[in-house]
């Protein structure tokens, strides 16, 4: 099954999802490097710093050639408010826009 293109197609497969989905969906969105572990992490705390619900997902997805060990996944309800925290968040530039 191909990944995601964008947020809004995640969300309309499922209304919660996995932060590894999220990642690399925002990152086809933004042309970000979804297989850069640093960035993703920076975009957790992003997250958390946001206030957004990360509930530890039990089942972390894998996924190939993101690292050789899965990093650590949570599961977020994706709706309209948590997609705008997401996209404050530039995976291309690993910085956070106001």
């Amino acid at each position: 099954m191909p990944r995601p293109r964008n947020l809004e197609e995640l969300k309309s497969a499922l209304l919660y999802n996995n932060t590894l989905d999220v990642w690399t969906a925002l990152c086809s969105e933004q042309g970000g490097d979804w297989k850069n572990l640093d960035a993703y992490l920076g975009f957790l705390e992003h997250l958390k710093a946001q206030s957004v619900r990360l509930d530890v997902s039990v089942v972390c997805p894998p996924i190939k050639g993101f690292s050789d060990k899965p990093p650590k996944a949570y599961n977020i309800k994706l709706d309209t408010d948590t997609i705008h925290k997401i996209r404050l968040f530039r995976a291309g530039r690993n910085h956070i826009t106001n």
